[in-house]
């Protein structure tokens, strides 16, 4: 059965919207845990009501058989274009799946990475989930910042047994309750932690970016629907978070970030005690252009040498070594090697 733990800001804390509830001190380091059940899909919107028949019916089957080889490749290429474009139009917003064992129930109009999956889930961000997998035991830790509705959490807690630990961070409220539902829906072994504050300098009110037209982490929202309202956030360091979640070792840490994954992962490797430090670090490739240093010569300070490189990831590899010497000056972001 799967174990949810929500981690959760404290409601009665007063926001910045000027609510009039008093004031509650709390630690900033220290985030709320709250171990109340978790989301599920309700008793008539149960999983396989939103499986479209008929032509995206096939189109779905047709997508969900090609393989990540390259011929799969090849087709996919032509096939998965027609598939996000025509079984949204042809049959509606939200649809069930099922690939590889996991059930998803994907929101295809207004979130890019659920109409990527739609399309060819067995060849999504595939290579990225082997290597994850072949790096995590049966008792390993799994860390997801920027979990999105699932793709990599649902896979790993999966692949883990009833000892495993996977902790997701995912700040975008809408896209963390999409989150909550896929887990409810799949028997998981593995304990998952949600986490709902977004990893960077700590700060106690942010809004998360959304651009005109965007709703819940997607990217082209319909414009004949609402956008939703500003998503209301905190930051917290990220080895805060995992200090937080009760962590000892962490085996694998994703960071899918689409921009700041500099900024998030080199403080914490500067203070993370040496037993808080992956294994494996696996970092979303697109968000490279707006790092602010060369992150894999960075990670090489901290002993982390490329063991992989995928279509939408950078993958590497911790080793044993000592203190690399690097500083971290917090007022200029640079990095001084003695």
């Amino acid at each position: 059965m799967t174990a949810i733990a929500a981690v959760l800001t404290d409601s009665s804390s007063p926001g910045p919207w000027g609510a009039a509830s008093p004031a509650v001190a709390v630690p900033a380091a220290a985030p709320f845990v709250d171990y109340r059940p978790p989301m599920t899909a309700p008793a008539d919107d149960s999983f396989g009501r939103h499986r479209p028949g008929g032509l995206p019916g096939l189109l779905l089957a047709l997508g969900a058989a090609l393989p990540a080889s390259r011929w799969g490749l090849a087709a996919g290429g032509v096939l998965g274009p027609l598939v996000r474009t025509m079984v949204p139009w042809l049959y509606g917003a939200v649809i069930d799946v099922t690939a590889d064992g996991v059930r998803r129930r994907l929101h295809v109009r207004d979130h890019a990475d659920d109409r990527r999956f739609l399309a060819l889930p067995r060849q999504a961000a595939s290579q990225a989930r082997a290597h994850i997998a072949a790096a995590l035991p049966a008792d390993g830790v799994f860390v997801d910042v920027g979990a999105g509705t699932g793709l990599h959490t649902l896979a790993a807690a999966r692949h883990l047994g009833d000892r495993g630990r996977v902790v997701a961070v995912e700040p975008n409220g809408a896209t963390r309750d999409r989150l909550a539902v896929n887990l409810a829906l799949n028997p998981l072994a593995a304990a998952v932690t949600l986490v709902d504050d977004a990893v960077g300098p700590a700060c106690d009110g942010v809004i998360l970016a959304a651009g005109k037209g965007k709703v819940a982490g997607g990217r082209a929202a319909s414009s004949a629907w609402d956008a939703p309202p500003p998503a209301l956030t905190r930051t917290r360091p990220l080895l805060d978070l995992l200090l937080g979640a009760g962590l000892a070792r962490v085996d694998v840490l994703r960071l899918g970030l689409k921009a700041g994954a500099d900024l998030a992962l080199i403080p914490f490797l500067q203070a993370a005690p040496p037993a808080l430090r992956p294994g494996m670090i696996v970092v979303d490739r697109r968000g490279a252009k707006g790092w602010a240093v060369d992150l894999p010569a960075t990670l090489a300070l901290y002993g982390y040498h490329p063991c992989g490189r995928t279509p939408d990831a950078l993958l590497f590899q911790g080793e044993e070594i000592g203190d690399s010497g690097a500083l971290w000056e917090a007022a200029d972001w640079s990095l001084v090697v003695s």
